[in-house]
């Protein structure tokens, strides 16, 4: 298969090394073709070319025609990157479907659909994909696991091309654990390569770099897999990536040389394209354009189309950067055209994407407007493709660009609103949205048990003794983690084309009082969506820079207990003050963009001096199509109200404290937090239920909090401690107390939390940085309160940093009894922190109240009885 593209190197599929072996001397054609099979088996195609075409002449010569062409198919194979690859595939084709050979020789047959496999794979996804399913389909009726295995994996790389991703992903590291498990050292090396590719793809270099030692390490250990192309690949972009600019050059030159001493035009063609841009990033213009035209050209006459339009791609950037638009235009609609071509739909859209940036420069903006649309669509139908909110997730954040740039062009060219508007809703808040439309799939039996195994290996990891109990029992939860990537979601979402609620829909839905101010962070300018019951525009802003420099200013000064009026005023300034329908709305419904996810939005100040928490009610939402779907919804059905938990003994329980340090969830000792089950208890005190279910002290375990009914209480209140993680942000957790008996680890990590089930009207997250965590473009950000939401929850409040427990007691006794007055959730948070206000007055600095926010609606009471009816 190919070596792939900057892009889709998460899925390589293209794996052809050399190695130093001698070469086999002997006229037994048996053992040559068996040491050129070897050599196939672990992916040194280059080796393998002479011994399998000295074994096809002694067999031709035997008139033993079956093994002749075995051997055959395996010299087209190890020699294809010397061949024009649509003819060595019309040759495969035409002997699978006339050789009478290949009708009854099943395992022959299953050779050459592999052959053929990894040469279409070169050309196009689609021929790719069936060649695959043919052979898994073979592989499976002979009987072989192990040709079984890697046929799954390489149609997971087919079905990645062709927009797939979660099966993908999912058959992709099914390979990799199939390959440890039968011992298969070539599809080892090949897997373990595709994974560093993908976190090379996530900007994760470091894990990258570690699965590609792992791959190296295998290699070395067993020399007939030779010079590991794929691999070096890898590290190459990988270094790249770090800014490691003289590392990445030298690589390039090493695999450029033992691509071309072996006559490997892929891997050569490959290697120039990533070494241009290493030149280029050096300055080394001149370099640079030599080394794309080379590798164009040898694209061309190998017809490796995905790498042609890679070459097309960035040597278009370099002539955007010269100046030369008309040149960058004709080489970027080349390198669209040439993707399209491939069949490879997962970088189509950015493809597309640097066409319609050249059409906006040269002022073509309908036809930049009409390409962005075609990058929309083909991304709807790659979104539909994903089942998992994950997957959909990392789609569109990966592709969040495509939309920002679109409403730019449109706002500021097209003067179309409604389109605008159109643009942005498609991508904002997608996953959340769809989940709030088709409601929420069961978990399936296989992803329960993979949790509870991971929560077995936790505790068994807080009773290790040795450094080798400890390295050894860490290996087995980066197996079972990875079985995350294995299982098949549990969603049972379709590919359906996707709209956004109309301008006119949302607006109508308004209260006389709302106002929604849709953010968009952007150079050179920044934007402010006015969306408003009765008006619509669009407000420029500060370019994304400045505005996120004066959100982390102000931000640094809040979490330390600091003050600074004239930083707040500053921010309102930048955000507000051109926005005069801000002054005559009490209700403001922020939806963010970037950093301003992070910024609380009461804690600025207004042209009086005062904070915006005095005079408005502000809370925020994924996207105003989400807003105007979660306000339609009907109250759901429950049993009881109130869900609290709190009061967990953390400091007697130092196995929890353990394991939360060796998982690398926290750096401090966990300290009890002494007014949590005051709290907790304070909620249930104002809220007067019959109903409630209450677990505090021993009883706040996590298999407990699982078990309590989550979809039957209207109300659920989390005072524990709470870890955020921006590099993993899967991995941000809640901290219960451990249940060994249960298999409980007391750690519940939001890729639990989407699992669960939960029809709360309110889930209060009264932890630290439940708010925060990693910024994901369109899709908003990946936190603890985004877990919730996609796990049910309609309305969320969170924390944007570490609280103080003793200031949130009264917080939440002040916000819980405006509950019980019949304020609406909003309004009683709003409340609550004006309460502080007045009784604290200037003690009550913005680190005391401005941290807790609310996600969702917010804009109705909350039934402190029972709802039995839906």
């Amino acid at each position: 298969m190919r070596s792939g593209r900057a892009a889709i190197c998460m899925f390589l599929c293209a794996f052809a090394s050399t190695s130093s072996q001698a070469q086999t001397t002997t006229d037994d054609p048996d053992v040559l073709l068996k040491q050129a099979l070897h050599l196939g088996d672990l992916y040194n195609w280059a080796d393998a070319a002479p011994l399998f075409t000295q074994a096809e002449q002694l067999y031709a010569a035997r008139s033993d025609s079956r093994n002749a062409l075995y051997a055959h198919f395996g010299q087209l194979r190890s020699t294809m990157e010397q061949r024009s690859l649509p003819e060595v595939s019309e040759e495969l084709e035409a002997e699978l479907d006339n050789n009478p050979l290949l009708q009854s020789d099943k395992e022959l047959r299953l050779f050459c659909l592999m052959v053929l496999g990894d040469i279409d794979g070169e050309i196009d996804a689609a021929p790719m994909r069936r060649d695959w399913e043919a052979a898994l389909k073979l592989a499976q009726g002979l009987g072989d696991k192990k040709l079984e295995n890697r046929a799954s994996g390489e149609l997971g790389f087919a079905l990645f091309l062709e927009g797939d991703m979660a099966s993908a992903r999912q058959k992709v590291a099914s390979a990799l654990m199939g390959a440890m498990m039968l011992g298969d050292i070539g599809a080892q090396i090949r897997y373990l390569a595709a994974v560093g590719h993908a976190y090379v793809q996530l900007g994760s270099y470091d894990d990258a770099l570690g699965y590609f030692d792992k791959a190296l390490k295998i290699a070395a250990n067993n020399p007939d897999a030779g010079y590991q192309f794929v691999v070096n690949e890898g590290r190459l972009q990988a270094f790249r990536g770090m800014g490691k600019l003289d590392d990445a050059e030298q690589l390039a030159n090493e695999i450029i040389a033992q691509a071309r001493s072996r006559q490997k035009h892929v891997k050569e063609t490959q290697a120039l394209i990533t070494g241009g841009t290493v030149e280029n990033a050096k300055g080394n213009e001149a370099k640079a354009i030599e080394d794309f035209n080379t590798a164009i050209d040898l694209a061309q006459k190998g017809h490796f189309t995905r790498l042609l339009a890679d070459a097309q791609f960035y040597l278009e950037d370099i002539y955007r950067k010269r100046g030369d638009l008309s040149k960058a235009e004709s080489l970027a609609a080349a390198a669209a055209e040439s993707t399209q071509n491939s069949g490879d739909l997962y970088l189509l859209p950015l493809r597309l994407q640097a066409l319609a940036q050249l059409q906006t420069s040269q002022g073509k903006y309908r036809d930049a407007s009409q390409t962005y649309d075609r990058a929309s669509d083909v991304l709807d139908a790659m979104i539909g493709n994903v089942r998992s909110a994950a997957g959909k997730i990392g789609l569109i954040s990966a592709m969040s660009s495509v939309y920002a740039e679109h409403f730019a062009l449109v706002a500021d060219h097209l003067s179309d609103t409604a389109k605008a508007f159109s643009v942005l809703e498609h991508a904002r808040g997608r996953v959340t949205t769809e989940l709030l439309m088709s409601g929420k799939p069961p978990e399936s039996p296989e992803e329960l048990e993979i949790e509870k195994q991971i929560s077995r290996l936790n505790l068994e990891l807080a009773k290790a003794k040795s450094a080798e109990q400890i390295h050894q029992i860490r290996d087995k939860i980066f197996l079972a983690e990875e079985a995350r990537w294995v299982t098949p979601a549990s969603s049972t979402w379709k590919s359906r084309p996707w709209q956004t609620a109309p301008l006119e829909r949302i607006r109508a839905g308004l209260n006389a009082d709302e106002l929604v101010l849709e953010y968009v962070m952007a150079q050179p300018h920044s934007y402010c969506l006015v969306v408003g019951p009765d008006s619509v525009r669009i407000v420029p802003l500060a370019d994304r820079a400045t505005i996120e420099s004066l959100v982390l200013a102000y931000l640094k000064t809040l979490k330390t207990k600091g003050t600074s009026k004239a930083q707040a005023a500053g921010l309102y300034d930048a955000l507000l003050r051109g926005i005069p329908e801000v002054s005559k709305k009490e209700r403001i419904i922020i939806v963010p963009d970037g950093r301003l996810h992070l910024l609380p939005f009461d804690a600025l100040v207004d042209g009086t001096g005062h904070y915006l928490v005095s005079s408005h009610t502000i809370t925020y939402a994924p996207s105003a199509t989400f807003l105007y779907l979660a306000k339609s919804q009907p109250e759901p059905a429950s049993q009881h109200v109130l869900l609290g938990i709190g009061g967990i003994p953390y400091e007697k329980n130092p196995d929890l404290a353990k394991v939360a340090t060796l998982r690398g969830y926290l750096s401090s000792p966990l300290v009890d937090l002494t007014a949590s089950k005051e709290e907790v208890l304070a909620a249930q005190a104002a809220i007067r239920s019959d109903s409630d279910t209450v677990l505090l002290g021993s009883n706040a375990t996590k298999s407990a909090f699982e078990r309590s009914g989550l979809d039957q209480h209207s109300i659920i209140h989390l005072a524990v401690h709470g870890v955020a993680n921006e590099k993993h942000p899967e991995r941000a957790a809640l901290i219960f107390l451990s249940d060994s008996s249960s298999g409980d680890d007391g750690i519940l990590e939001a890729s639990e939390i989407v699992h669960l089930h939960t029809n709360a009207d309110l889930v209060v997250l009264s932890a630290c940085d439940t708010a925060v965590g990693r910024l994901q473009g369109e899709e908003g950000i990946a936190n603890l309160s985004l877990a919730f939401q996609l796990a049910g929850a309609k309305t969320v409040v969170s924390t944007l940093w570490s609280i103080d427990d003793t200031t949130v007691l009264y917080l939440m006794q002040r916000f819980y009894a405006h509950l019980a007055e019949k304020d609406t959730v909003a309004h009683a948070l709003t409340s609550a922190k004006k309460d502080m206000l007045r009784t604290y007055g200037t003690q009550a600095v913005p680190y005391y109240w401005a941290s807790f926010r609310l996600e969702g609606p917010g804009d109705h009471a909350i039934s402190l009885t029972p709802n039995l009816v839906r």
